[in-house]
């Protein structure tokens, strides 16, 4: 049976408090529930082999006086803000079944030295297709641009032969009145004139006769990333007085509280450390930034449509460096809500707001606030259905297990929580970072630089 079969009563719980935190639309993909049917497979074959029960030391704890003397009707704070988190939604999520491990994955590259195409070049990974120019359009073709050093008498051998006598080789970029003769088409031996050292020529090798001399070729590389599993580990500490003062003066459960704080807090740590990994990992550009003062003359609904362009100008890096991608959604701080929310094609998801929080579309990009975003900045970048098409991995191993709880004799209460997992940046391609200025006349490209150097 399918480990999602398994654990479908669990996954609908999930997917539940992800419509709860993110919208009605918002959804588990195939990838997130596998990963957490295999952290929740890891969990069980740990119970089963051991029973987590855990000591921890007499640190402080929540004592009767820190729950203090009030009166319900003067201090009603039953509940303390449980953050949403946002890291699936910004890199694949896949469950790792050891502690060490690593992803795979092939890259094709050439496996001839071409005209400026060298050995070991990158022609097409999973994370993007190699650049295109003049040299990778005539790889497989018969026209050639290559470098060759001349000896002391001006000569030197062409790599692609036999050299066709159908097109007379060119010299490019070489002083004027400088020409090259062919001395033997058959080994390629030419003659410079007119110019020393190392010189271009471009010139067409016979692809027709055979035997061939040699061949484009292509070769397969394998290329790894290794993942290691990091713990994170966090305890709760009450007294048996403050939870029954707690209770019977707020009437709230002090135990549950701590214990829905203590899980909350490891997953948003984790959330924010995803979304570092991602801001540190993207390019600042210069290009993609926005300066929100309102020139004069210009209504400001008409200045803010102008941000729709930068969001363009950033799917354009992204593209430009993968030809496989655009973004597809952006995280940011809560002050560039301010302008998107002016911007047509801006659509609210009304989702709860409390730490980082899924905050709507823009034509068709989602976004997404998170505090640890600097003010006036974010970053785009592109999440797949798989590890070869997002920009970072969250890799769990052993999902959040709590230990056996423990009461001492003197009425204290533990209880500790524990996790397994790693985080790894896979393709910065797929990000780009911009920034949203507010100066007077100012030159927006100039203004982040500025920033970057600082």
């Amino acid at each position: 049976m399918l480990l999602t079969e398994t654990y479908k009563k669990r996954l609908a719980l999930s997917e539940s408090v992800m419509k709860k935190n993110l919208g009605n639309d918002a959804s588990l993909n195939e990838g997130v529930k596998l990963a957490i049917a295999t952290v929740l497979k890891n969990q069980k074959d740990y119970c089963d082999s051991k029973k987590m029960n855990e000591a921890f030391g007499n640190s402080s704890g929540t004592q009767m006086s820190d729950v203090g003397n009030f009166k319900r009707f003067a201090l009603d704070l039953t509940t303390i803000a449980l953050p949403n988190t946002i890291a699936t939604e910004l890199v694949i999520t896949k469950a790792m079944p050891t502690k060490v491990g690593g992803i795979q994955y092939w890259q094709i590259v050439s496996g001839s030295n071409k005209g400026g195409i060298k050995k070991g070049d990158v022609f097409a990974d999973v994370f993007h297709l190699g650049g295109i120019g003049e040299d990778r359009i005539n790889f497989t073709g018969a026209p050639v641009a290559e470098s060759v050093t001349l000896d002391g008498s001006g000569k030197a051998f062409l790599a692609w032969t036999p050299i066709s006598d159908a097109y007379a080789p060119v010299l490019v970029g070489a002083p004027s009145g400088a020409s090259v003769e062919v001395l033997d088409a058959e080994t390629g031996e030419i003659k410079v004139t007119g110019a020393s050292g190392t010189v271009k020529v471009k010139y067409v090798y016979d692809q027709i006769r055979i035997p061939q001399n040699d061949l484009p070729t292509l070769n397969a590389h394998v290329e790894f990333m290794p993942l290691e599993a990091k713990p994170r580990r966090i305890s709760i500490y009450f007294s048996q007085m403050a939870a029954f003062q707690a209770k019977q003066e707020q009437g709230l459960d002090l135990g549950n509280m701590l214990r829905t704080q203590a899980v909350a807090e490891l997953s948003y740590e984790i959330d924010a450390e995803v979304v570092k990994m991602l801001y540190d990992g993207a390019d600042l550009s210069e290009t993609v930034t926005f300066n929100k003062r309102i020139p004069v003359g210009i209504d400001k609904f008409q200045h803010f449509e102008g941000f729709a362009e930068t969001v363009q100008e950033a799917n354009e890096i992204i593209y430009n460096r993968t030809h496989k991608y655009e973004a597809n959604y952006m995280v940011c701080n809560r002050s560039v809500i301010n302008i998107l929310s002016l911007c047509r094609g801006w659509k609210d998801s009304g989702a709860k707001k409390a730490g980082p929080y899924f905050a709507g579309t823009f034509n068709g990009v989602k976004v997404f606030v998170h505090p640890i975003i600097p003010t006036g900045e974010f970053v785009m970048g592109y999440n797949g259905d798989d590890l070869m098409t997002s920009a970072g991995v969250f890799a769990p191993y052993m999902a959040i297990v709590p230990t056996a709880e423990l009461q001492y004799p003197d009425g204290g209460t533990t209880q500790g929580w524990s996790t397994l997992y790693d985080c790894r940046l896979l393709n910065s391609a797929l990000l780009v970072r911009g920034a949203i200025v507010d100066e007077a006349n100012a030159d927006a490209n100039q203004l982040v630089s500025m920033k970057s150097v600082a």
